[in-house]
């Protein structure tokens, strides 16, 4: 394999997270590989004159604390000068989010996951398309309608759309005198946009499951335990990650999402399950790759790159 220019499209270099960063991992195996590292961070991708270009940093990369990466050069350079770009950057997905994928389609670098797939992979809102998989679901703005679908049920959860790892979701009782100005405040906050509320599943409490899918097919799962007296899993929020492993019903729901992945060329996504029913859909930056290798031993950083020095 030759060696690939390879850029990465993410939040600043500094602020990984060394131990628990993808990303890094992600480039870690790449420059294992051979291949030369680049980054930018969002504001640094710019269009001028039928060009798209970005303002990049050549680096060096480990899984050591404190000296996690090192920067050889800085220059701007055109996205076309790469090979391969991996769009990195976690949510919130909103129109500066959705503007960069813009940018991105008028490149001819091989470009993972492709900007048009993540725009139409909305993480929370895909899920709809699978009515059997996942839990009972309302999606709007109407308080009243809100509060009718949650008197179906003990509890409900109430998501903003475009966030991520936890943040913007809370647990909600129609029974809760104060329901309406609970409600009215969530959604409120989240803006223009509209929410998301499911039946609250009591499973939650023994975790949640990530699959990890590449090229469509299931390639492992974590479970993530939340902490006590929370009920999200999430890591961001004190979630703890525990070993895992696929189930018929995990290769089911695999099954069931691979035709709309393969559609997008969504190479690298992760579902989300509680108690076999579908969550979410990630395809912007899915995480936890470190923690399925210390605890699994798979490699998927390394099964990633097998699988796009191919694409190339």
């Amino acid at each position: 394999m030759k060696m690939l220019k390879i850029a990465v499209q993410m939040d600043p270099i500094e602020k990984m997270i060394v131990n628990h960063d993808t990303s890094l991992a992600l480039m870690v195996e790449a420059q294992a590989r051979g291949h030369e590292i680049w980054w930018w961070s969002p504001n640094d991708l710019f269009y001028e004159t039928g060009v798209v270009k970005a303002r990049a940093r050549r680096v060096s990369v480990s899984l050591t604390e404190g000296k996690h990466y090192e920067t050889h050069e800085t220059a701007v350079r055109a996205v076309d000068d790469f090979d391969v770009v991996l769009v990195r950057q976690d949510p919130p997905f909103d129109m500066a989010y959705v503007t960069n994928t813009y940018l991105l389609e008028l490149t001819k670098a091989l470009v993972i996951n492709p900007p048009l797939g993540i725009r139409n992979i909305s993480e929370k809102m895909s899920i709809l398309q699978f009515p059997d998989l996942i839990p009972q679901t309302w999606v709007g703005r109407d308080l009243h309608a809100l509060e009718e679908f949650a008197r179906r049920f003990d509890q409900v959860v109430l998501k903003i759309l475009f966030m991520m790892g936890g943040e913007g979701v809370i647990k909600l009782s129609a029974s809760d005198p104060e329901f309406q100005k609970k409600a009215r405040a969530f959604i409120s906050a989240t803006g223009r946009e509209p929410i998301l509320a499911q039946e609250f599943l009591p499973a939650v409490s023994a975790g949640d499951k990530r699959i990890f899918v590449l090229g469509g097919e299931p390639f492992a799962a974590i479970r993530r335990l939340p902490k006590a007296g929370d009920f999200r899993a999430n890591l961001a929020v004190g979630g703890q990650a525990a070993a895992g492993e696929l189930d018929e019903i995990d290769r089911a729901i695999t099954a069931a999402v691979a035709p709309v992945l393969k559609r997008e060329g969504i190479v690298f996504a992760g579902l989300d399950v509680i108690a076999g029913k579908l969550i979410e859909i990630n395809v912007t930056s899915p995480t936890l790759a470190q923690e399925l290798k210390r605890l699994s031993g798979l490699d998927l950083p390394k099964a990633f790159w097998e699988r796009v020095e191919k694409l190339v």
